[in-house]
C-alpha cells in the first residue's frame, strides 16, 4: 500500500470539468408539464410529495421515493427527481430515464436488499448504490454516494443489456465495503490473503454493450470505471468526456477479461459467449487513481486461461499520476494447451505524463520490476501480445514505452517524447 500525492491538475483546469460534471439542466417550471421517452408523461419525485398532487412540476410531485415512482412508471417514462437526498437504493427494471435536478442518491445506512438470480450461480445480493437490469435506461445528473459496492451497477443478469447512458453524474465514495477483512459481505469485496477484494468501483458495465459513461466526475471510490464479462460479453461500448481521479485503491478505467469462455478450448475468440472488446476510452482525464493500492490510468489483463480483452481503443485522453502505469496491460503465462488474448489494444493520440509512480511488480516473482516512472507498460508472461501505441505524448518518465519479449508494438516511432529518459525500453 502505498500514497503518493502528485498535483497534476491545475485548478484551472478541473474546476470547468467539475462543474460540467455536476452541473444540470434546471426543472421545469412549476406547472409545466414534462413529457418522457414514447410520449408519457413525465414523473415527479420529491421530498414533500403528496398523492393529491397534479405531478407535473417538482412542486406538485406525488412519489416521495425513487422506488416508487420507478414501480408506476410504464416503459419509456422518464421519472425526474427533484432536489434532496434520497437515502434508497435504486433498482432499475425497465427501459427508463432517469433524471436529476440536483438530486442524491445517498447509501449511507441504508441496507442493500436487491437480489439477482444469476444463471449457474444462485442468489446474489447488490450493493451497488444504482442497479440498472434493464436495456435502454437513462441515468443522468445525480450525485451517487457512499455505496458498499458500486455507485452504478449495469449487469445484464440473464443476458448483455444494450442502450445504457451514465451521463453527467457525480459518482463518488463508492465501493466502500472492501478492505481486510472486508467491511461488508459483498461477495465481490471477499479478499485474497492480504489483497482487498475489489467490489465493483464507481461504475460497472457488466455484460453490457452499445452503452456510454459520458462526461461524469468520477472519484474518492475504490476504483473508477470497471468493464468485465462474467456473465456475457461487454462490447462497443464507450468511456468519453469524464473527470476519473483520486480513486485510491485500484486503476481509474479497468477492462480485463474475467470469464474463461472468451476462447475455446482451442484458443478460438468466442465473441458472442465473452470477452471485453470493442470499447473505446476517449477524451477522459484519468488521473491520480491507485495510490494508495495497485492501480493504472487504464488496465487491459486477463484473469487467467480463456479470457481475452482485446481490441479495444485508448485515444485522446490526458493520464498522469497513477500508480501504475498510463496505460498498462498484463497477459499472463498459461500452461500449454491454454490460452489467453489481450492483442489488437490501440493506444493512440493520448497525453501521457509522469505515471507508475509506485512501480509495477508484474506479479511475476521471476520477472523484471520496473520501478521508474512509465508512461505506457505492456507485459507477457509468455502469451504473445499484439497492440498499436501511436502519435500519443510522452513527457516526465523514466521510461516512455517498456515492452516485455513476447510483445510486438507497431507505431512506436510515431509517439512524440519529452523529458523522457529511456523513450522504448523493449524485450525485458
Amino acid at each position: 500500500m502505498r500514497s503518493v500525492k502528485a498535483g497534476l491538475i491545475t485548478s484551472a483546469l478541473l474546476t470547468p470539468l467539475l462543474v460540467v460534471a455536476t452541473t444540470l439542466a434546471q426543472a421545469a417550471p412549476a406547472g409545466a408539464t414534462t413529457r418522457g421517452g414514447g410520449g408519457h408523461q413525465a414523473l415527479f419525485v420529491a421530498k414533500n410529495a403528496s398523492p393529491s398532487g397534479s405531478g407535473q412540476s417538482c412542486s406538485t410531485a406525488r412519489y416521495p421515493t425513487i422506488r416508487s415512482a420507478l414501480k408506476a412508471a410504464p416503459p419509456g417514462a422518464a421519472v425526474v427527481v427533484c432536489p434532496g437526498k434520497y437515502h434508497e437504493q435504486v433498482v432499475i427494471k425497465k427501459p427508463v430515464s432517469l433524471i436529476g435536478i440536483h438530486a442524491t442518491i445517498n447509501e449511507s445506512g441504508v441496507t442493500p436488499s436487491y437480489i439477482a438470480h444469476v444463471p449457474h450461480v444462485g442468489k446474489l445480493k447488490i450493493f451497488a448504490g444504482v442497479v440498472i437490469v434493464s436495456s435502454h435506461v437513462r441515468v443522468r445528473g445525480f450525485t451517487v454516494k457512499n455505496a458498499l459496492g458500486e455507485g452504478i451497477l449495469a449487469a445484464g443478469v440473464l443476458g448483455t443489456i444494450s442502450g445504457i447512458s451514465i451521463e453527467h453524474n457525480a459518482v463518488v465514495h463508492n465501493d466502500l465495503g472492501g478492505g481486510v477483512p472486508p467491511v461488508s459481505g459483498y461477495f465481490e469485496c471477499a479478499a485474497e490473503g492480504q489483497v482487498p477484494g475489489d467490489c465493483g468501483e464507481g461504475v460497472h458495465f457488466l455484460s453490457v454493450a452499445w452503452s456510454q459513461v459520458s462526461g461524469n466526475y468520477i472519484a474518492d471510490n475504490s476504483g473508477g470505471v470497471l468493464l468485465t464479462d462474467e456473465t456475457g460479453p461487454t462490447h462497443n461500448n464507450v468511456v468519453a468526456n469524464n473527470v476519473v481521479t483520486g480513486n485510491a485503491s485500484d486503476c481509474g478505467v479497468t477492462v480485463p477479461g474475467h470469464n474463461p469462455a472468451a476462447l475455446s478450448k482451442s484458443g478460438k475468440l468466442q465473441p458472442a459467449v465473452a470477452g471485453v472488446y470493442r470499447n473505446a476510452i476517449v477524451h477522459n482525464v484519468i488521473t491520480n487513481n491507485g495510490n494508495k493500492g495497485e492501480g493504472a490510468g487504464v488496465l487491459f489483463a486477463n484473469a487467467g486461461p480463456g479470457t481475452a480483452s482485446y481490441n479495444n481503443l485508448v485515444a485522446g485522453n490526458y493520464i498522469a499520476g497513477n500508480e501504475l502505469a498510463g496505460v498498462t496491460m498484463h497477459a499472463h503465462t498459461v500452461k500449454p494447451g491454454q490460452h489467453e488474448y489481450l492483442s489488437g489494444n490501440k493506444i493512440i493520440g493520448n497525453k501521457i505524463g509522469p505515471n507508475n509512480l509506485g512501480g509495477d511488480p508484474l506479479d511475476f516473482p521471476a520477472s523484471p520490476k520496473d520501478t521508474r516512472t512509465t508512461g505506457v507498460l505492456v507485459f507477457s508472461g509468455g502469451t504473445p501480445v499484439s497492440t498499436v501505441i501511436a502519435h500519443n505524448r510522452i513527457f516526465g518518465n523514466h521510461f516512455g514505452i517498456w515492452l516485455s519479449k513476447p510483445v510486438k508494438a507497431f507505431g512506436l516511432g510515431t509517439n512524440y517524447f519529452h523529458r523522457v529518459r529511456i523513450p522504448v525500453s523493449a524485450g525485458h
